[in-house]
Formats: C-alpha cells, sequence, structure tokens
C-alpha cells in the first residue's frame, strides 16, 4: 500500500516540478538562440552595407580587399557586371563548393520572384530579404542577393556567410541546457524520493501500528470464545429457557469466530503475508466445482443456480486458484444471502473469454446497488444497510475479496444486471 502510494507522490512531484524547470530553461535557451540569431543578421547586414555603399559608389574592388574580408568573417562574395564575375576565385573555402552555394542562392531568390540575370527595369535596386541556405556538408550560410542598376547596365552582388560555427556553438549550448536539466529532474526525484518516504514513515507506522493491533486483538480473542463456545456445549439442562440462551451464546461465538477469521485473513493479505501461489488451471473445472457446491444450498433456500460456459472450450489462466475459490465464494455467498430471498430466486454464473483476459461473472437478481455507493462497497466494515441490523455479514467479504484479487494482480468490479441486481466480475 505504502510503496505504491510513495511512488505516486514522488512521480507527480518529479513530473511536476520537472515541467516547470524544463520550460524555465526552454525558455531560456530559446532567448538565448534568438539572440545568437539576431546577432549574426546584424553583423550580416553590416557586410551588406558595405559592400553595397561601395558598389552605389562606383568604388572599385581590389582581390586583396575582399579576400581580406572573405577570410576575416567567413564570407562568400560574388560580383557580376552586366552578367560578367568579377575575376575574384575567392579566399575562403566553405564545405560545399561555391559554384553550388551561388546556385543554391540563385534558387532562393527566384522562389522571391526577384530575377538577377537582367537588370532592374522599374526601380534602380532589385533586392531579397536576408535567407538561409544549406549546403551539401551540413553547413548553413545566411544569404542576400543585390542587383544595382548602373548607367552601362547593372551589378550584381551575391553575399553569403558561414553561420555553420555559429550554430554548432548553439547546438552545444542546446545539449548543456538538455544536460542541466536531466541532471536536476534527477536531483528533484532523488531530493522528492527522500522526502516522500520521510514525510510518509510516521502514517506508515501508525499504520502499521493499527494492523498488528488488529492481529494481536483478533488472536487473543479467539481463545476466549472458543472457551466460552467450548462451555455452552458442555453445559446439559433440560430447561427450555437455558437451551434458548445457550443456543444464542453459541450462535454469536460462531458469528465472533467467523468475525476474527475474517479480521486475520484481510490483515494478512493488506500485509502481503499472504503466499500467492500462480498457476495454470482450467477456470470451468473451478465453476463446475463451486455449483456442485452451491447448487445444494440454493435449492435449499428455494432458489436456482446455474452454470453457463461459453460453446468453445476456455484457456487455461494463470492465478493462484485457492484465491480465486474463495474470491467467489464470496460473492456466491453474497448472492445467496441478499438475491434469494427477492421474488427471482435465481443466480447465474458464467464465464467468458475477452482476450487476453477470462472474465468471470456472478449475477443476481436482488436489490441491486446505487450508483453512489458502488464505490464504497469494497470499503471495510460497509454494509448498505446503515442499522446494520442484518447480522449474517460483517461487511468484509467484499473488502477481503478485492484485497485477494489485488494481490494477484486481478481486477474484481460490480455492475448493474439488466431488470434490477448486481453482477460482479472478476478479470483474470
Amino acid at each position: 500500500m505504502f510503496p505504491k502510494l510513495q511512488r505516486k507522490l514522488v512521480f507527480l512531484y518529479t513530473l511536476s516540478t520537472g515541467l516547470i524547470i524544463t520550460f524555465i530553461l526552454s525558455i531560456t535557451f530559446l532567448f538565448y538562440f534568438t539572440s545568437q540569431e539576431n546577432r549574426q543578421e546584424s553583423l550580416f547586414q553590416k557586410h551588406l552595407f558595405t559592400l553595397m555603399f561601395q558598389l552605389q559608389g562606383n568604388s572599385h574592388f581590389t582581390d586583396l580587399f575582399l579576400a581580406q574580408m572573405e577570410e576575416k568573417n567567413q564570407l562568400i562574395i560574388h560580383i557580376e557586371e552586366n552578367n560578367s564575375p568579377l575575376f575574384f576565385p575567392g579566399s575562403y573555402r566553405p564545405d560545399t563548393r561555391r559554384e553550388i552555394l551561388l546556385s543554391y542562392a540563385e534558387k532562393a531568390a527566384d522562389k522571391e520572384g526577384i530575377f538577377t540575370d537582367s537588370y532592374p527595369i522599374s526601380s534602380n535596386m532589385l533586392q531579397t530579404s536576408i535567407f538561409q541556405i544549406h549546403g551539401d556538408s551540413r553547413d548553413v550560410y545566411l544569404g542576400n542577393i543585390l542587383v544595382l542598376q548602373t548607367p552601362a547596365g547593372y551589378k550584381k552582388l551575391t553575399l553569403l556567410q558561414d553561420i555553420s560555427d555559429s550554430r554548432k556553438k548553439s547546438l552545444k549550448t542546446g545539449c548543456f541546457y538538455l544536460f542541466i536539466d536531466l541532471f536536476g529532474i534527477l536531483l528533484l526525484f532523488l531530493s522528492g524520493r527522500w522526502f516522500v518516504r520521510r514525510s510518509l514513515r510516521p502514517l506508515e507506522e501508525t499504520y502499521q501500528k493499527q494492523q498488528d493491533f488488529v492481529a494481536a486483538a483478533s488472536h487473543e480473542l479467539r481463545s476466549p470464545i472458543a472457551v466460552i463456545q467450548m462451555t455452552a456445549d458442555a453445559v446439559s439442562s433440560h430447561s427450555a429457557e437455558d437451551t434458548r440462551l445457550l443456543s444464542v451464546i453459541k450462535n454469536e461465538c460462531r458469528r465472533g469466530s467467523a468475525l476474527i477469521k475474517n479480521l486475520l485473513l484481510l490483515a494478512s493479505a493488506e500485509q502481503r503475508e499472504w503466499a500467492v501461489r500462480k498457476r495454470k488451471f482450467e477456470i470451468d473445472d473451478l465453476l463446475l466445482s463451486l455449483l456442485e457446491l452451491y447448487e445444494p444450498l440454493c435449492l435449499s433456500k428455494n432458489g436456482t443456480l446455474q452454470l453457463r460456459l461459453p460453446e468453445e472450450p476456455l484457456p487455461p489462466v494463470s492465478a493462484d486458484p485457492e484465491l480465486c475459490r474463495q474470491i467467489l465464494t464470496i460473492l456466491l455467498d453474497n448472492a445467496i444471502a441478499y438475491s434469494l430471498t427477492r421474488p427471482s430466486r435465481k443466480i447465474l454464473l458464467r464465464a467468458e473469454h475477452c482476450h487476453p483476459h477470462t472474465l468471470v461473472f456472478v449475477v443476481d437478481h436482488g436489490p441491486g446497488i446505487p450508483d453512489e455507493e458502488k464505490e464504497f462497497i469494497f470499503d471495510r466494515f460497509y454494509k448498505s444497510d446503515k442499522s446494520r441490523n442484518k447480522k449474517d455479514h460483517f461487511g468484509l467479504g467484499l473488502s477481503i475479496a478485492i484485497t485477494l484479487a489485488k494481490i494477484q494482480g486481478l481486477k474484481l468490479g460490480v455492475q448493474d444486471t439488466d431488470g434490477g441486481g448486481s453482477t460482479f466480475y472478476l478479470q483474470i
């Protein structure tokens, strides 16, 4: 019980705080990445304006000036005049060939509807927006193409800047942020587990003391009740009143013994002291044995117990057969107690296979269970009869049944029966 609760609390704590720290780090990295991109674009525009100013002023470019500018700023500068390129081979050597990158830049300009192989007509200048292109070696470039009208025709400037190193730096920074995030989540998980374990320790100790008290009290009560019962059996009297009183003592002793047995069973199951022996077995054989056991009891109460199995043989199931028998016994006892007193004195025991599970149903036509009470019927000592006048049941049966189901990893539930009543199902 408490280990499962501890795992849930640690998971919720780690998830909530982890999402917060991830959100903060993501926003921080996004701000860093955006600022880096803006800075890179500003530097690129600065180089573009420098070259554009010299082109507009009809300044002459020396190879030395262009070579130094390329090497210093990782630029690719390509200038044409009337479709004739300047005799400048370029000094910067990118990972992808210059000719290929220039063709990619031309395609980017074409996508914007700017054709750079002719001079401007409607204006003195044509210019693309700042775009990005990718080379063949995972290299990335900022680019811009500018076409200026001149008295002799036109000049075209294609400017590219390699930003691969900047992108790699951003990627390394992103990995560093990711490492911080994962490391922070790990620390949150470890601290959360320590904090939750420390917080639950007093509650766990209190619960353990309660369970120990129930077990100890049950053991201590067994002996005096057994002595009272044996004494009542040994007393012989011919008085009718004495006989009636002794009968009351015996009945109450039997009820007390049953209650103690159920309390011990429930305490041992919740403390995981019950040995679960899972194996493959035939569920239809178990149902047939229950039919043989309970059919005479139903007939003695003027009722019927029917067993309905599918035409196809049911596959073997993997569970503890003794615990499954005990669960179904509790369900049948409840059905007999609450439904055979009604006009429809019929109980149906049926099974079906819904891959990958096998379902066993105990169907009765008793008073049924209101929807608002369905979530409470598996609580210990819960009884729909608030007056508790009926002494046949203590309200522990269904609590024991669902506990025995949980320790096997099975599912026990309830739903309404068509026409009235309750249908309990065990999913194996």
